[in-house]
């Protein structure tokens, strides 16, 4: 996206604007969710029922993510474990990896936040973001650093959403231009790239008390 963010005026924080443009359903509501639970518990609860739905078919999955599961313990390579998770690893597996890369701390999330500015994987983006914000490392102005060169529209959707959790008030006027800028280039996409930005604009209302 670098070079295209538009100038689109003052950001209109109202609950007026916010819901008339919220929508139910969109990838960046179900990663907000997540986010805002107890991440760790659930994917307890994931795993579980993966290796339980593993152990009735799919005995060849069931191996695969064993493997995987041997090979990130096993690793303590930083560069490895992020190579993992551009891999597309097994949904059993992400707790596991996620815990081993948040150890590295800060140069785990500057690795991470540098791949996000080409990346098109959506595995790997989800995984990015619940890394960063489960390490409670303040990365805020190196995500706002790298939002314009964002080329992915997922990525970008998901980077908004983050700023919007761990972000200062200087992010709320790129994350409302980003709204605007998604919503118009993608119109009909039913991902609603659109609604990780709009998610935020709701967070900087809470977090900052922002009136209207």
């Amino acid at each position: 996206m670098q070079g295209t963010r538009k100038d689109y005026g003052e950001p209109d924080l109202s609950y007026k604007f916010l819901d008339k443009n919220f929508k139910e359903h969109s990838p960046a509501r179900l990663i907000y969710s997540y986010l805002l639970s107890s991440p760790s518990k659930f994917d307890k609860i994931v795993n579980k029922f993966m290796q339980k739905f593993m152990k009735k078919s799919f005995l060849e999955l069931k191996n695969r993510a064993k493997k995987e599961a041997e090979v990130i313990e096993k690793e303590n390579n930083l560069d490895n474990l992020i190579k993992i998770m551009e891999q597309r690893p097994d949904p059993v597996n992400h707790r596991l990896l996620k815990n081993k890369i948040i150890k590295f701390g800060k140069p785990a999330i500057q690795k991470i936040i540098e791949k996000l500015k080409n990346n098109r994987n959506d595995v790997f983006v989800e995984l990015a973001v619940q890394i960063i914000y489960e390490s409670k490392i303040d990365c805020s102005s190196h995500l706002l650093n790298i939002l314009d060169f964002i080329k992915d529209p997922y990525t970008l959707s998901l980077v908004c959403l983050l700023l919007g959790l761990i972000g200062p008030k200087e992010a709320i006027k790129p994350v409302w231009d980003y709204f605007h800028i998604l919503k118009v280039k993608y119109p009909n996409s039913m991902d609603n790239f659109e609604q990780g930005p709009l998610l935020a604009l709701y967070e900087f209302k809470h977090r900052f008390k922002i009136k209207g």
